[in-house]
């Protein structure tokens, strides 16, 4: 809804919808969409931004009916910009134009995004972390944002090239950007990279590529066990490894080091090479955040059934912003729009496989602070009870008292235990577990004949694809032919507590790349032998939308 900055600090939220994804009103709607459908429009401290997903629409200056020759031309880009993403930068800057109308000092930022949608959310988040935001009425330099911004995607050159192109970022947003607040939650479904201007030189520049690359408080990303098509690998955000630790931090200081620069003189000799760790105060570069305290304190008084679902109270300190980044990554059952939604489900089908997904980050949103509209929350069966915002304090060793390991063994009833009272939550949550599948390389599983063929041939062309490589890092590869091989899985991915359900259930459904671990790389169904693996409970054990995983094989070496 409109807003204006008299009203006091907001929240902003953008929802970037997955390839050829858009609005159907119905259970085929992505749960981008529905995220979107469950926020409050009649709430006047918060302002709310939804995109169709690439591919859906080409931007044109005429709304009238096109002819017959315009109608062609429309649907080639469309299927040019669905297969390479050749409206890429329309959409970015599409949320990135929104901002400049909406956003204000103080305002908290919500992104989300599924599929392509999630890596524009991505790249839009780090736009702002490095370009900051332009005025209002700067239109003319947008497109010297994207320019220069995308250049700095595609540096594949030397230490002293990426230096200059830094130098130059730094002096465009100290001369024409204000300051953007640290965006406090980036949800994501199944994020890929399928852009090929900026997925190449991404491959070439590093062995671990699969770290944060955004200052986002709080990032919550949603991951398919079983999608095998090698044009939909995921784009991680975190390996949990040591080395990957002095990553994120290597990249929070090169963050911080800009935000100090924005607030200085600066000269080409203050360049420091990317990586360089150093102790700033990033809360300088932010807005302060007085203003918004106060604003949540007063809302928090209200006592209805809405507000418990809605509103949040957060306890803010000037310096949360230097916090530690709180990032989870959690890998679901199901391909990859069994994670983002968008599948129209035949009558009696009952709950997508996806509504787990959706659930989880849906109430991971709401502990981040953002308020829901309570009876939407209902009606997509996403509310059990007031969800009350945490503190984005993410000390691990705190986090680790509250949680407990146990063997799979020891507590492989308790999933369905946990889901065996008779209420329309939990009975949501059991049936989505075992539900429909999609393969979109297999006949007959929801697609169009030639639909599948085009899947099918596009599997023995070189596509490069990033590799898990035995000793942890990744690997830009193009042989052999993909051929609908599994996706690479760390060996101490965190896995939903949906997946252990479905695998109780089913004991057709045996995943190799998850049960095998680093010997089952490539390998699609475990054999007999292995069941359902070695697991330990990770975190939250017992709660049936955040309980995870882990082999006990990466437990015992962490």
């Amino acid at each position: 809804m409109a807003h204006s900055a008299s009203l006091g600090p907001k929240q902003v939220v953008l929802c970037f919808d997955g390839t050829g994804n858009k609005f159907h009103g119905d259970e085929s709607d992505s749960n981008v969409l529905k995220i979107f459908r469950m926020l409050d429009r009649s709430d006047p401290h918060q302002c709310h931004y939804y995109q169709p997903g690439i591919g859906t629409y080409v931007t044109t200056q005429s709304l009238s009916n096109p002819g017959h020759m315009q109608r062609i031309k429309s649907a080639y880009l469309k299927a040019k910009a669905s297969a390479v993403g050749t409206t890429f930068a329309d959409h970015v800057m599409g949320g990135y134009k929104f901002l400049m109308r909406y956003h204000h000092p103080g305002d908290d930022l919500y992104i989300f995004g599924f599929s392509r949608g999630a890596y524009v959310a991505r790249f839009l988040a780090e736009m702002l972390d490095y370009m900051g935001l332009l005025e209002l009425g700067n239109e003319e330099l947008l497109r010297f944002v994207w320019k220069t911004f995308a250049q700095w995607q595609e540096r594949t050159g030397q230490q002293k090239e990426k230096n200059e192109q830094f130098r130059y970022m730094a002096a465009f947003r100290e001369t024409f950007s204000r300051p953007v607040t640290q965006i406090r939650f980036l949800g994501l479904f199944d994020t890929v990279n399928s852009v090929p201007r900026f997925e190449n030189p991404w491959m070439q520049r590093s062995k671990t590529p699969y770290a944060s690359r955004t200052s986002a408080k709080v990032i919550r990303h949603a991951v398919g066990i079983d999608e095998r098509r090698a044009k939909f690998r995921q784009d991680l955000i975190s390996e949990v490894k040591p080395q990957m630790q002095s990553r994120q931090s290597r990249i929070r200081a090169h963050m911080k080091r800009q935000a100090r620069q924005f607030h200085s003189q600066f000269t080409p000799h203050d360049a420091q090479e990317e990586g360089e760790i150093e102790k700033v105060n990033y809360s300088l570069y932010r807005p302060s955040r007085r203003g918004a305290h106060r604003r949540r304190a007063h809302s928090a008084q209200a006592e209805d059934d809405e507000s418990r679902a809605s509103v949040a109270s957060i306890n803010w300190d000037e310096d949360e912003e230097d916090d530690e980044q709180d990032l989870e990554e959690v890998w679901f059952p199901g391909a990859h729009a069994d994670i983002g939604g968008g599948w129209k489900q035949n009558e009696g089908e009952g709950w997508a496989l996806s509504h787990a997904p959706l659930v989880w980050m849906v109430q991971e949103a709401q502990r981040a602070g953002l308020r829901f509209k309570s009876s939407k929350l209902k009606k997509f069966q996403c509310w059990n009870g007031p969800i009350v915002a945490e503190s984005l304090d993410t000390d691990t060793k705190t986090r680790a008292n509250d949680e407990r390991r146990a063997d799979v063994r020891g507590v492989a009833e308790n999933p369905t235990q946990d889901l065996s009272r008779n209420d329309e939550f939990n009975e949501a949550l059991r049936r989505s577990s075992s539900a429909k599948l999609h393969d979109c390389l297999k006949f007959g599983d929801g697609l169009p004949v030639t639909s599948v063929l085009s899947w099918k041939m596009m599997e023995y062309l070189p596509f490069r694809r990033m590799d898990l490589q035995p000793d942890g890092t990744w690997k830009p590869i193009r042989w052999p032919l993909p051929r609908g091989e599994v996706r690479d899985m760390p060996q101490d991915a965190q896995v939903h507590v949906s997946v252990i359900r479905r695998m109780q259930g089913d004991q057709e459904y045996r995943p190799g790349n998850l049960i095998v671990g680093r010997g089952g790389r490539g390998v699609r169904k475990a054999p007999k032998d292995y069941g359902m693996g070695r697991w330990d409970v990770s975190r939250y054990a017992g709660c049936p939308v955040r309980e995870t995983y882990m082999r006990q094989d990466a437990v015992a070496a962490s």
